[in-house]
């Protein structure tokens, strides 16, 4: 199993835009944003806007035998996808 790296930065919500965050950008968000990366360095597999909950590493997920599953997968809006999901 691949490990990722979870980290996040807050930045002038233009500017997040200007380095190709991911987020569904407009009136939804005030001057600053949370930016999320999964990843590391040349290697991000995600920056995203976000302000929800998130983990250290995707380790977590599977630590004492935890599964993590999808449970319901939706268009939140034009080209953006959200998924929704528990740790058994």
């Amino acid at each position: 199993m691949k490990i990722w790296l979870v980290s996040f930065a807050v930045y002038p919500t233009d500017e997040a835009l200007s380095m190709g965050a991911i987020g569904a950008f407009g009136e939804r968000y005030g001057d600053e944003v949370k930016v999320y990366s999964i990843g590391k360095d040349d290697n991000v597999v995600s920056f995203e806007v976000c302000g929800g909950p998130h983990v250290e590493h995707t380790g977590v997920l599977a630590e004492d035998g935890k599964r993590f599953k999808i449970t319901k997968e939706e268009s939140s809006s034009a080209g953006i996808r959200r998924i929704k999901a528990v740790l058994r």
